[in-house]
């Protein structure tokens, strides 16, 4: 299980090695038998690596799920900060007739990033939608074909080329709750709004949102 905390930029860590703190309230974990441990994660901004180091609570007797304190920017298994997936889905969701290349190459660019490929675009989409039709955030449903068709099959398009028909139900949704940050909101401050909508999501249901 993951819990999220606000705390400090990515960048402000100190030779790439980012110190998640153990949150002030640990002590009902460690007074109910809990062992207090850490995990580490990998992510990248711009053209570097970061390590981020996570407190981690266990309770191997219970056999209970491990209790993890992530910062609100990482998402546990994927390699770039939330912001970055959400930027990409944002502009490539609010323009139907932006591809997914372009919508990579541009997310590429603005996050100055070595690489950041269409594939990673679309499976970031079918995740947030993913999350959105479980909790029945948006009006259209995602409808069997709908997924299977984001490797262009079924819509005309060779395999692994999306057309803009055949994802137009997962981009309505996608842009229904992102509402084109990146259009309506100066740039840093459309980083902090998909940073917050993370955390709400977060707080609203519990669970992340990629």
């Amino acid at each position: 299980m993951y819990i999220i905390t606000q705390v400090a930029p990515l960048e402000e860590s100190k030779e790439k090695i980012y110190r998640v703190n153990s949150p002030a309230d640990e002590e009902p974990y460690l007074e109910a038998g809990y062992r207090c441990g850490e995990r580490e994660y990998k992510i990248t901004s711009g053209h570097k690596e970061y390590i981020v180091i996570c407190p981690e609570y266990r309770d191997d007797k219970k056999g209970g799920e491990p209790i993890v304190i992530i910062p609100g920017f990482l998402m546990p298994g994927r390699r770039y900060s939330v912001e970055v997936y959400l930027y990409a889905i944002d502009i490539y969701s609010s323009n139907l007739e932006k591809g997914q290349r372009k919508a990579a190459e541009e997310t590429r660019k603005r996050f100055d990033l070595a690489t950041f490929a269409h594939t990673t675009l679309g499976r970031a989409l079918k995740a947030l939608c993913g999350s959105l039709d479980e909790a029945g955030e948006a009006n259209a449903d995602i409808e069997e074909g709908d997924a299977v068709m984001l490797d262009g099959s079924g819509s005309g398009g060779a395999p692994g080329f999306p057309t803009p028909r055949s994802t137009r139900r997962l981009r309505d949704k996608a842009a229904q709750f992102l509402r084109e940050a990146a259009r309506r909101l100066e740039w840093h401050a459309a980083v902090a709004e998909y940073r917050k909508k993370a955390w709400d999501w977060f707080l609203e249901h519990q669970r992340l949102l990629l």
